[in-house]
């Protein structure tokens, strides 16, 4: 994943009820999104992306592990 790629968030039917529940929740008020950069942050430390939504005009960072690409950056 790289500045440029458009990412959505990803859904994991195997998650625990809450989380899927989430998920489906960000997919749907958030849409797909364009990583703007990647950074190494959290505890336990990981990667994240800062990603920004034209639906919604924000732009939230989220951990690299809960996205996935669905048209890559040249």
């Amino acid at each position: 994943m790289k500045p440029g790629d458009l990412v959505i968030r990803r859904i994991d039917p195997q998650a625990s009820e809450l989380i899927l529940a989430a998920a489906v929740r960000q997919r749907n008020e958030l849409g797909h999104g364009m990583v703007l950069s990647k950074h190494y942050a959290g505890t336990p430390a990981h990667w994240c992306v800062s990603v920004w939504y034209p639906k919604v005009g924000k732009v939230y960072d989220i951990a690299e592990s809960l996205m996935e690409v669905i048209s890559e950056s040249r």
